[in-house]
């Protein structure tokens, strides 16, 4: 048997709200927490997916929120997450020849397998529109990037029997204004590969107000990407991408797997100033009662697919993007599980961190950038800084108003709507410590 990489993508009605306000509270849920806690994971809504952090900080020169929202017929929710902790930020290094994507969909054509570096070395062949990537660049793979920064996480998606969940995965980072992206966010399903500057755009924006939300990009058009039950997908055989004889063979397929990788972009000089941030308005979880409901369809893998056609697809927005090879380039491995509750048995919460812990052992170097010191590690961050300047949380919202036009106090209450909740006294305190140093 291969390793973990080299077997990914080998292949060429919605849930109600009760159901996603269901899953939802499993970020609340106590005994979900302390199953986590066994393994070392937490349950979050928000995680951080940096490319560079100071040195013991929650903020860096490059620092990105993802997030992971589910549309109901009550609005936007945000889906809980599994991973380790936001602030240590375990890592490993991972070669990029290890990496492969199917690509073709971004042209309407057959699904091919291809090296995620064969891919950025001549990123401009595997647009939609060539020509929306301004100038005569073809590539954005440095000489950095023969290693690449790797962390994995187990997702949920509110599936009931013979359901299909509709979801975004949403990035904000901190350094991208309108106009002046900071990453290049590629996300690659068994479907496809879809590329997509980050910039916070409201015109892309994730209806919260805090973040951007990512598409699957079909032939330039783009679609919400689906999720559903493994047992109905392989009940119907599969589909033209991936036939499926029964659940046990499609297993380990790879079906429910999804990359999400942001390649650093160079900023306009105007906008760099600090290259800071702020790590996180939501810096713990709160919470909440433990849930009592019934386990109904239960937990299993869920299949990753895409929707109706939404509109054209967003990929460089005509600028001359070029790489910031001062920061590594980072890929979270994301496992997508349905289920229609919150709750999660012992079982089953030690297979998700032994699917989480598999990608780290495929890794080099496994530990953290953040709290370990000077690693000497190839994915450490080059050319300025470790240490977390004095000043730049004014900066931070000096900027974002200014690419906003609104108040940081507005921004606040966009990201306490975004986390569907108004955090108690002392969150509230910590948060706003943290946030404002």
């Amino acid at each position: 048997m291969g390793s973990f990489f080299s077997q990914m993508f080998r292949a060429v009605p919605e849930g109600s709200g009760d159901v996603v306000d269901r899953v939802a509270g499993m970020v609340g849920d106590r005994r979900a927490q302390a199953l986590a806690r066994r393994h070392g994971l937490q349950v979050l809504d928000l995680t951080w997916e940096d490319t560079a952090r100071f040195k013991g900080s929650a903020v860096g020169p490059n620092i990105s929120d993802l997030t992971l929202q589910v549309q109901s017929d009550r609005g936007a929710r945000l889906m809980p997450v599994i991973r380790f902790p936001n602030f240590s930020d375990r890592t490993g290094d991972v070669a990029v020849s290890e990496l492969f994507l199917r690509v073709g969909n971004e042209r309407g054509g057959s699904l091919r397998r291809l090296g995620l570096g064969e891919y950025l070395n001549d990123l401009r062949s595997h647009l939609s529109v060539p020509g929306s990537w301004a100038g005569e660049e073809r590539s954005l793979l440095a000489p950095r990037d023969a290693q690449v920064l790797v962390s994995a996480q187990a997702c949920f998606l509110p599936v009931p029997r013979a359901g299909v969940a509709r979801f975004n995965p949403v990035l904000f980072n901190y350094q991208s204004s309108p106009g002046a992206p900071a990453v290049l966010a590629i996300l690659a399903t068994r479907e496809g590969t879809s590329a997509t500057i980050i910039d916070n755009g409201a015109e892309w924006g994730s209806g919260t107000g805090w973040g951007q939300r990512l598409f699957f990009n079909q032939a330039g058009q783009r679609a919400s990407f689906t999720g559903e039950r493994l047992s109905d997908f392989t009940a119907r055989g599969g589909d033209e991408h991936d036939g499926a004889s029964s659940v046990e063979e499609a297993k380990g397929r790879g079906l429910n797997q999804v990359l999400l990788i942001q390649v650093p972009l160079e900023l306009p000089r105007r906008e760099r100033a600090f290259d800071g941030g702020t790590g996180s308005y939501a810096c713990a979880a709160p919470m909440a009662a433990k849930c009592a409901r019934p386990r109904g369809a239960g937990v299993e893998q869920a299949v990753i697919g895409h929707g109706e056609l939404e509109g054209p697809f967003r990929e460089l927005g005509h600028l001359p993007i070029r790489r910031d090879a001062r920061f590594p380039i980072r890929v979270t491995v994301q496992f997508y599980q349905a289920t229609d509750s919150a709750q999660v048995t012992e079982a089953e919460m030690a297979g998700f961190a032994e699917r989480i812990e598999a990608v780290y052992r495929d890794a080099r170097c496994v530990g953290s950038l953040v709290v370990d010191g000077d690693t000497g590690r190839s994915t450490e961050y080059s050319g300025a800084s470790k240490v977390e300047p004095p000043g730049f949380w004014e900066e931070f919202w000096s900027r974002q108003e200014r690419a906003t036009g609104r108040s940081r106090l507005d921004l606040l209450r966009q990201l306490e709507r975004m986390l569907g909740r108004r955090p108690g006294a002392q969150e509230l305190d910590e948060a706003l410590r943290r946030l404002f140093g």
